[in-house]
């Protein structure tokens, strides 16, 4: 039989942990793509396995079951979206630019966006944890210096809730329109911020 060393072995000038780790590379970007086509209950392993061009064996060198793939989908989407906002801020309007580029990168990568806001998210530990992390985040861009969690989380759950319904609408309205409905409530946060409202508990 052979040795674990000589399966590991290069090939075609990679090594196993390269080849490894472009397969998983594909996997969690063919997720991406089902899921954002058929949601996370309509995604399959066999169906993920189809659009990466991998077989389930390699599925499961990467990843023990579809949860935890979805879950790096979930990081890998949350990261090229928060990236993409950092590098699109104008310090002229820091708040408007933010939302628009937020809105944006959504109409432009509809498969993503529903990975990142429609697909439930928060029945595993992991998940709620990744997605504090991107509420966090997109806080301090839509609302930058305001601490208070009630202003936060009001801010924060009006603007993602327009943009799940938005989504669902198949982003029937331009970006300008829905930046628009948006802003108002990130300027809330900042004038409850000003008026000392915004501590809370």
């Amino acid at each position: 039989m052979p040795t674990p060393e000589k399966e590991k072995r290069r090939y075609g000038g990679a090594s196993f942990a390269d080849r490894q780790s472009e397969r998983r590379e594909r996997l969690i970007m063919a997720a991406i793509a089902v899921f954002g086509r058929a949601g996370r209950e309509g995604a399959t392993v066999a169906a993920i396995c189809a659009e990466a061009g991998l077989t389930a064996r390699y599925f499961y060198e990467s990843f023990p079951n579809r949860d935890a793939l979805f879950l790096e989908a979930f990081r890998a989407v949350q990261r090229e979206l928060l990236t993409r906002l950092d590098q699109s801020i104008e310090p002229a309007d820091p708040v408007k630019s933010a939302l628009t580029a937020f809105f944006a990168s959504l109409a432009e990568h509809p498969g993503p966006a529903r990975v990142f806001l429609l697909d439930p998210h928060g029945r595993e530990a992991e998940m709620q944890a990744a997605g504090q992390e991107a509420a966090a985040r997109l806080s301090q861009l839509f609302a930058p210096g305001v601490t208070g969690r009630l202003a936060l989380s009001g801010m924060l759950g009006a603007i993602i809730q327009i943009a799940r319904t938005w989504i669902a609408s198949d982003f029937a309205a331009p970006v300008e329109e829905v930046v628009a409905t948006a802003l108002p409530f990130a300027r809330a946060a900042r004038d409850a911020k000003a008026m000392g409202t915004s501590a809370g508990p």
